[in-house]
């Protein structure tokens, strides 16, 4: 008899909880006593060989497959976690990929390892939330019995679900944790700097955003990772654009433009488009806003996509393009919780300028969905108000949501 080691205690506690099962029910089923089980887990007593076979039946597992397969899965995390790093993970890694499995993998100290994972990938690339969730706090309730390095692949996959699903804090605090916690890494510190830096953009923190920008650009530049470089530039036109810096992020977006091109990377072409659209659109150059929006379009189209170039169509008096961006919007995939409602605001409008049901649109959406979008967004609807109000000589309620308008900090 000996006791379990590490891999095979966290396998068997990895699959009772898998099972929603406490200590004392399967105990309860073996005929065990709950204390012994207790400590079987914890590795503070020899097992015999039946409770060996009681635990291998009971959850379809086999101790004595080789190692290997635990090898092979660790070195197939750390090849997925470096696909994430290197933003290749979306391209280069398929759905069958992920889930087609050796049974042995399913039976063997690996498994837990081949969940984690399905976590890191579904937490970013195909957001299973179901799945996500209940590994999340699986694995939070089994964090002593994994190694650092997967300790802080897990945080990534936690870090990564709680920024998608915009509870932005929580996500900071993790980042945080981690930093206070674990050694240096370059290549997983330069995501983790990457996501506190979309969350105090998000936030509207200036400088905290231009030091995690910086530092996730050192650490991705010290890796040599170029995609993410030109991502990590995207974000630094975008805290340009949100201190109404506007005829800088334009410059910063064109150099990233060139970068990008100089170096065969054009996974960001969509969004790049869409940034130079968006910041002509707040320089009120409508035209070539329209047109940077169009060159997107031929990439993918969103809902996103639709309300701005159909507000340009609109606001250069052409009001066709602006219905049929109207139709196309409410049939393509949602870009962010606003855009439904302003689709519904662009149609009132259309219909009839500055009329009591468009403002009432914009209200509500503020109302509802005001603390979850994102700050452009929220800036943007708080303009379409003021503009709506000034029509309508509402001075009060025009410096009411002037007051609305968030910027980050312009001092440099």
């Amino acid at each position: 008899m000996e006791k379990f080691n590490l891999n095979e205690r966290r396998l068997v506690t990895f699959k009772r909880k898998e099972l929603g099962l406490t200590v004392g029910q399967v105990a309860d089923e073996l005929h065990m006593s709950k204390s012994n089980l207790s400590r079987i887990e914890n590795g503070k007593i020899m097992v015999s060989e039946d409770n060996r076979e009681l635990l291998e039946n009971r959850f379809s597992i086999n101790f004595s497959l080789e190692d290997k397969y635990y090898h092979l899965t660790l070195e197939k995390l750390n090849k997925v976690t470096e696909l994430l790093i290197f933003y290749k993970l979306f391209d280069d890694y398929s759905r069958n990929q992920v889930d087609n499995v050796n049974q042995y993998v399913l039976q063997s100290v690996a498994y837990p390892v081949h969940i984690l994972l399905r976590l890191l990938v579904y937490s970013v690339k195909y957001m299973e939330w179901k799945f996500v969730t209940k590994y999340i706090a699986i694995f939070d309730s089994i964090i002593d019995l994994l190694e650092p390095s997967l300790q802080k692949i897990f945080y990534i996959s936690k870090i990564s679900f709680l920024y998608f699903n915009k509870d932005y804090n929580k996500s900071l605090s993790l980042c945080m944790f981690v930093e206070e916690n674990y050694n240096p890494e370059p290549l997983l510190d330069s995501y983790i700097y990457h996501v506190k830096s979309m969350i105090y953009i998000c936030l509207g923190d200036q400088d905290l955003t231009v030091r995690s920008i910086n530092r996730a650009i050192e650490l991705s530049a010290s890796i040599g990772n170029s995609p993410r470089l030109v991502a990590l530039n995207i974000l630094k036109g975008n805290s340009l654009r949100l201190r109404g810096k506007y005829k800088e992020a334009l410059v910063e977006n064109n150099k990233n433009l060139e970068y990008a091109k100089t170096n065969h990377i054009h996974i960001y072409d969509y969004t790049l488009l869409k940034n130079r659209g968006w910041t002509y659109y707040l320089l009120n150059n409508y035209e070539s806003a329209l047109k940077y929006y169009q060159e997107a379009e031929k990439i993918g189209l969103d809902d996103d996509i639709c309300f701005i170039a159909g507000l340009c169509s609109y606001r250069l008096g052409l009001r066709k393009q602006c219905k049929n961006y109207i139709i196309k919007g409410r049939k393509t995939k949602n870009a962010g919780i606003a855009f439904p409602y302003l689709i519904d605001w662009l149609e009132l409008t259309l219909n009839k300028r500055y009329s009591i049901k468009a403002e009432n649109k914009l209200l509500y959406c503020l109302k509802k969905m005001g603390n979850k979008m994102h700050i452009d967004s929220r800036n943007n609807i708080c303009r379409l108000l003021i503009e709506h109000y000034t029509f309508h000589n509402n001075f009060d309620k025009v410096k009411e949501f002037e007051s609305k308008l968030r910027y980050m900090d312009t001092d440099d």
